[in-house]
């Protein structure tokens, strides 16, 4: 049995990616909690939350190469975030590979017009040979 691409799967995986990273920036008010748990600085967790909804939307609308192309650079934010220590280590494999799982179920099929693909190009000469 052949496995489809599915586009809304990719539109869960970055509904998920938005949801746990707002939630995973959210603080925990005035509550004490037994051990600190390492939260997702607001603006970082903001950032990509957005990214990820805009991949989200482009899914949504049909346009997979958007998408991908949106999904690379919530890629290269992530890795930026965690090169540049603001994804505390708890959060950074798991977030990682959740944006590169998101990267690589998306495809782009770019069309072809119909000059691009060659086959007009020897009709041409057989009509401009026969006069």
């Amino acid at each position: 049995m052949q496995r489809r691409n599915n586009p809304t799967r990719g539109v869960e995986l970055g509904a998920a990616l938005a949801v746990a990273l707002c939630l995973a920036g959210c603080g925990s008010g005035s509550e004490q909690r037994a051990a600190e748990q390492p939260e997702l600085p607001q603006p970082v967790a903001a950032a990509l939350a957005s990214r990820s909804d805009e991949v989200a939307q482009a899914l949504t609308a049909g346009d997979p190469c958007r998408a991908l192309s949106l999904a690379q650079q919530l890629q290269q934010q992530t890795v930026a975030a965690i090169n540049a220590a603001k994804i505390p280590a708890a959060f950074q494999e798991d977030l990682g590979s959740t944006v590169a799982d998101l990267v690589s179920r998306i495809q782009c099929v770019p069309t072809q017009g119909r000059h691009d693909n060659g086959k007009h190009n020897g009709q041409e000469k057989k009509n401009q040979e026969g006069d």
